[in-house]
């Protein structure tokens, strides 16, 4: 488990913006991560997580509380045996290290990596159920393939995915597998655990479309799996933050489909976001959440705001949904801007916009 004081918290948000965390925490294995929410609560230290640091605009002035990082050393993917995705649950418990991603240690060097944490944390701020069946993926496929595909074609495969997998990666592991359901959502830059959370998605299809089950950890420490029904899944919603859920691992439950098909979709998907989004900047992606009936930056292009800036912070020229950086921006143009464009768009449009951004720190 690392541990580090006063890190930076530009260097993890796709904003690239944000001051340091006072402490920010790496662990490693589950175990740790286990451990650690388990004394984090008993301690009473606040904390938040972040993943790939999407959807995140952190204050220049950072954070006192602990940031618990749950990314590249969480990690993994797995096709689950035939028929056993409840098994995702038992491997969990038993090992982290199922997908090759998430190493064990022996239980004296977590205790040893707890107190370290307990210390610099104090320090620097002072202070089971089964799972049922979810949603299947739904493939579009050709009538010809249709007409070709067998009765095997007809089961339902899981992949058991660890939270701080890129969502592109799992989504390209199941092409891989000839899995489909997921190619909508290779190009959201976000972890799994991210992903679940929010109920990520994009074209048509949301995670809760191919979620099987989830394994979380209760503030308390406590390993739990949940239903998709249990999370409350909605748009850019699940009961995961106001319960203090943190997300460990996904089960995917996917279906076959023709290869061929699979890479068309995605390829097509990833065509539509590079000629309409600016992937070549900094951004937290879609900045608003699309309001009922309308699009967000249809809104915000009638109201003459493409290309409205503040500081280093821009309104996308390519899509107005996207609020960018363009190298130079501070937190502060950039929440002063997510402000501005909101209160422009509810005078002229009479439609209020809100932020998928979360914020982290004063403003």
């Amino acid at each position: 488990m690392k541990v580090l004081k006063n890190e930076p918290l530009k260097q993890h948000t796709s904003f690239r913006v944000g001051g340091p965390a006072k402490v920010y925490v790496v662990p490693e294995e589950i175990e740790e991560l286990q451990k650690l929410i388990h004394f984090l609560h008993e301690e009473e230290l606040p904390y938040d997580i972040i993943g790939n640091g999407t959807n995140l605009l952190v204050s220049d002035a950072g954070v006192d509380h602990v940031v618990v990082e749950i990314g590249r050393a969480l990690e993994g993917i797995e096709l689950l045996p035939e028929a056993n995705a409840s098994d995702a649950t038992s491997s969990l418990h038993a090992s982290s290290s199922a997908t090759g991603s998430a190493k064990s240690a022996a239980p004296e060097a977590a205790a040893v990596h707890t107190t370290a944490v307990k210390e610099q944390a104090k320090a620097a701020i002072g202070t089971e159920s089964k799972p049922a069946a979810g949603s299947a993926a739904m493939c579009a496929t050709s009538e010809a393939a249709a007409v070709n595909a067998t009765a095997a074609d007809e089961k339902t495969y899981y992949i058991r995915v660890l939270a701080g997998t890129l969502l592109s990666k799992a989504a390209q592991f199941a092409a891989t597998q000839e899995l489909c359901g997921m190619e909508a959502l290779r190009g959201i830059p976000g972890t799994i655990g991210g992903a679940v959370t929010m109920n990520a998605g994009a074209y048509g299809t949301e995670m809760k479309d191919v979620l099987y089950s989830v394994d979380v950890l209760t503030p308390e420490g406590e390993l739990r799996t949940l239903t998709p029904a249990e999370l409350a899944l909605g748009y850019r919603h699940s009961v995961i933050p106001e319960r203090g859920y943190v997300v460990v691992a996904a089960t995917l439950a996917l279906r076959k489909g023709d290869p061929a098909e699979i890479q068309a979709r995605m390829a097509d998907f990833q065509n539509r976001r590079k000629e309409k989004q600016p992937l070549d900047k900094a951004s937290a992606g879609s900045t608003f959440k699309r309001p009922e009936g309308y699009f967000a930056g249809k809104l915000i292009e009638d109201t003459g705001l493409r290309g409205f800036r503040h500081g280093g912070a821009q309104v996308s020229e390519k899509h107005c949904g996207f609020v960018i950086n363009d190298g130079t921006a501070r937190a502060a143009d950039i929440y002063w801007l997510i402000g501005e464009v909101r209160k422009r768009v509810l005078l002229e449009q009479h439609v209020e916009l809100t932020p998928e951004v979360k914020l982290w720190g004063e403003f």
